[in-house]
């Protein structure tokens, strides 16, 4: 089965029966990328960079980004603790967690 994405003309995943071995998706490295999305094994073609040109909005939070994760080595033992116990059930890790709240705020829901 084929998924396509937000281009009616673009493949974007193949859904697998099974993943290949490791030799087989060895041998199409740098092609196709194989993993499992969502407990679905599937490939694609492999990502590839959009090249140097970014759009204005992404390059406009770089500067932001940088500071954040920097950032993390000056956080208090007690902060970095409580952002590990928060990541534990949140599929980020701690470093993560904290840049994600620096850029755009940790919760996305007001808070009673």
């Amino acid at each position: 089965m084929i998924f396509s994405g937000h281009c009616a003309n673009t493949v974007v995943m193949a859904r697998l029966t099974v993943l290949p071995g490791q030799a087989i998706i060895s041998g199409f490295k740098g092609s196709v990328d194989f993993y499992v999305f969502m407990g679905i094994p599937v490939a694609r073609k492999w990502p590839r960079s959009p090249g140097r040109q970014r759009a204005p909005a992404v390059e406009a939070q770089w500067p932001s980004f940088t500071y954040s994760a920097k950032e993390w080595v000056n956080i208090d033992e007690n902060v970095q603790a409580a952002y590990y116990e928060l990541a534990e059930a949140s599929g980020l890790n701690a470093r993560d967690l904290q840049i994600r709240g620096y850029l755009s705020g940790l919760y996305r829901y007001e808070l009673d």
